[in-house]
């Protein structure tokens, strides 16, 4: 089997909406910051400085992942990351693997449209790491735990790990 590195392609709505929350919370924060006295006020102050900056932090890590997603097969195993999944999985615990249209009644915890634990209704649980809405590979391991990638070629991807 050949190694190779997949980055998938990258959902422009998607991407573009990360984006644009990123700079948003970030623009926000600083006004915030800059024109308002509930810095003044100690505790107010502290709270609300630990509530900001861990949302425009965790915006920002999830943006950054999402235009950094990539899938490789190297040594036997597909790995990839993101700010709130990470798949290494085992080629010979593939159980099933198939091309799957992308659903969207996810229902979970992660980042919205793009990575986390989802449950998909006639699927179950899957841990999912997608960059764009269509080309997604459902894979079946052994055990029935399910995952769900996007790669740029799906097809391709699907021959190369089968």
């Amino acid at each position: 089997m050949k190694d190779m590195k997949n980055r998938p392609r990258i959902s422009k709505w998607i991407g573009g909406g990360y984006l644009l929350l990123t700079i948003l919370l970030a623009v926000l924060y600083a006004a915030i910051a800059l024109f308002s006295n509930v810095f003044s006020v100690l505790y107010a102050g502290i709270i609300l400085t630990v509530v900001m900056t861990f949302a425009v932090v965790l915006v920002g890590v999830t943006t950054y992942c999402f235009y950094n997603t990539v899938y490789e097969v190297k040594d036997g195993f597909i790995h990839s990351c993101s700010a709130f999944a990470v798949i290494n999985l085992g080629i010979k615990d593939i159980a099933k693997i198939e091309r799957t249209l992308i659903p969207f009644y996810f229902k979970g915890f992660g980042a919205s449209l793009y990575s986390g634990y989802f449950y998909i209704p006639t699927v179950g649980w899957t841990k999912v790491i997608i960059t764009n809405l269509t080309g997604g590979v459902l894979i079946t391991d052994k055990k029935g735990k399910h995952y769900l990638i996007t790669p740029s070629n799906p097809d391709k991807f699907i021959k190369l790990v089968s």
